[in-house]
């Protein structure tokens, strides 16, 4: 298994594949419907990722809610996400946090390479994208909206935002640290608000880890708040 595909188990439908193009890791997401398997599909799923040589498997971002059936299938907590929202009711228009010779453009074909270059460079590696990862990202929501700041032909950051009526997602978030203090990552996060709010959405959501302080206080400063809800990615070695 070289690529994500769905898998499915009577009524429980998983999306699965490698995790982070790592042979011996699986990611295993659960379909939106229902969101919350069966033990009895999970342990099939589970059985087959290890049929095809996988020796771990690591979980999307679950809520609570949907996480009951993994636990109750071997499943432990790898990391806990924080969820920040933003009513889109106190946005600045006029702000323009960009340096010079920087700008916000729609992503194009071939910045998607660059863009995960540079999301390399902003994540940790076990948490870093690779294409598969980012075409889920884009793929999460019925309507989407790729971005990137960019530099003449240098990719700088790009942000992934996604929708589904009033809902709206920032999905992904990446700021070359290179380029720390130029305003790459504020600028895409009010570009992603504006776009939003334009379509009537009414919140944006984005997750971080609880101890990314950076991004906490780039949300903050942008009108996200904290909110009590939390996601958790989770773990278990196979078979």
């Amino acid at each position: 298994m070289r690529n994500r595909q769905t898998l499915t188990v009577g009524t429980d439908r998983f999306r699965v594949g490698p995790w982070q193009g790592l042979s011996d890791v699986a990611y295993l997401a659960v379909g939106a419907d229902p969101p919350r398997p069966t033990v009895a599909g999970l342990r099939t799923a589970l059985d087959r990722l290890a049929a095809n040589g996988f020796t771990r498997v690591v979980t999307a971002a679950l809520h609570p809610s949907e996480a009951v059936s993994f636990e109750q299938t071997g499943f432990t907590e790898l990391d806990r996400l924080l969820v920040l929202s933003h009513d889109l009711m106190s946005l600045d228009p006029d702000r323009r946090p960009l340096a010079k010779g920087l700008r916000v453009r729609g992503a194009r074909p071939g910045d998607r390479a660059q863009a995960l270059e540079v999301d390399h460079r902003a994540f940790a590696q076990f948490w870093q994208l690779d294409r598969p990862g980012l075409r889920d990202a884009e793929g999460a929501t019925p309507a989407r909206r790729f971005r990137v700041v960019a530099d003449g032909r240098d990719v700088r950051g790009y942000a992934v935002t996604g929708r589904s009526g009033r809902q709206g997602f920032l999905q992904r978030l990446a700021a070359d640290p290179d380029h720390n203090g130029r305003g790459i990552g504020s600028a895409l996060v009010l570009d992603s608000l504006r776009w939003a709010d334009r379509h009537g959405v009414r919140r944006m959501l984005v997750n971080t880890q609880f101890e990314n302080q950076r991004a906490r206080d780039l949300y903050e400063q942008l009108g996200f708040r904290s909110t009590s809800t939390y996601l958790v990615v989770l773990t278990r070695d196979l078979p």
